[in-house]
C-alpha cells in the first residue's frame, strides 16, 4: 500500500519563507493584520538601532575632534613661533661661514680657539715644499679684548663669525643692565652695561640727561654693547 507524502505547509514571513514547525510546536495562526503589525514592530527595532548606532559614532567623532583639531593649530602655533623667532632674533642664520685662508685681510674676522676675533695683524709664508703657504694671523676676541695667535695653510678653509649690527635708544639703565628700545618699539633688557671707560662714559652721560643710542654687536650667539652717541635733535 503505497504511502503518499504530504508536503508542510510553510508561511511568509517578511521578505523570505520558512518551514512551518510541528503542530505539537506551531504557535497559534495569526491574522494577516497581526503579521503586518509585527513586522512594522521589526522594522522600527532595526532603525531604532540603527539610531543608536549612529548617533554612537558621531559622539565618538565629536570627542575626536576637538582633540585632533586643537593639536594640529598647536603644531601651527609652534611652527608660525618658531618661523616669527628666527626672522626676529637671526636664529634662522648660520653662525659662521667658510672663507679661504688667504681671503682674510686685516680689520677682518676670524673664528679663532671657538671664539669670534678681530684680525689685527697677518703674514704670509713663503711657499715651502709641499707648494702650500702659511698664513699667521693675530686676533683679538670682539667681546672680551683676549688676543689669539693662529696658523692655517693659505688654501684650507677658516671660520668667518657672521656679525650684526643694531642701534637702539637707551631707555634706562638698572641693576647693571641697559633698557633698550628698537625702532618698533619692542624693548631689550638682556644687554649689560658694558665695563670700563665705555661704561662709565655711558652712566655719565644718561644721568646728564642726553638722550642715546647704543649699538649692539652680536655674533656667535653672544651681544655686547660696543658703543654710544648722541641722538640727534629732535627725534
Amino acid at each position: 500500500m503505497a504511502v503518499s507524502s504530504k508536503s508542510k505547509p510553510t508561511s511568509k514571513v517578511a521578505g523570505g519563507s520558512r518551514a512551518s514547525q510541528p503542530d505539537s510546536q506551531q504557535s497559534p495562526a495569526m491574522s494577516v493584520d497581526e503579521q503586518d503589525i509585527e513586522v512594522d514592530e521589526i522594522e522600527a527595532d532595526e532603525a531604532e538601532f540603527d539610531d543608536d548606532d549612529e548617533n554612537d559614532r558621531s559622539s565618538n567623532a565629536k570627542d575626536k575632534g576637538p582633540t585632533s583639531k586643537g593639536s594640529d593649530a598647536k603644531v601651527d602655533d609652534n611652527a608660525q613661533h618658531d618661523h616669527e623667532f628666527e626672522a626676529s632674533g637671526d636664529s634662522g642664520a648660520s653662525l659662521t661661514y667658510p672663507m679661504q685662508c688667504s681671503a682674510l685681510r686685516k680689520n677682518g674676522h676670524v673664528v679663532m680657539k671657538g671664539r669670534p676675533c678681530k684680525v689685527i695683524d697677518m703674514s704670509t709664508s713663503k711657499t715651502g715644499k709641499h707648494g702650500h703657504a702659511k698664513v699667521n694671523y693675530t686676533g683679538i676676541d670682539i667681546f672680551t679684548g683676549r688676543k689669539y695667535e693662529d696658523m692655517s695653510p693659505s688654501t684650507h678653509n677658516v671660520d668667518v663669525p657672521n656679525i650684526t649690527r643694531a642701534e637702539f635708544v637707551l631707555i634706562d639703565i638698572a641693576d647693571g643692565f641697559l633698557s633698550l628700545m628698537d625702532d618698533t618699539g619692542e624693548m631689550k633688557e638682556d644687554v649689560k652695561v658694558p665695563e670700563g671707560e665705555l661704561g662709565d662714559k655711558l652712566n655719565e652721560d644718561f644721568e646728564g640727561g642726553k638722550e642715546l643710542l647704543v649699538t649692539i654687536l652680536r655674533a656667535m650667539g653672544e651681544e655686547a654693547a660696543i658703543s654710544f652717541k648722541e641722538a640727534p635733535k629732535g627725534n
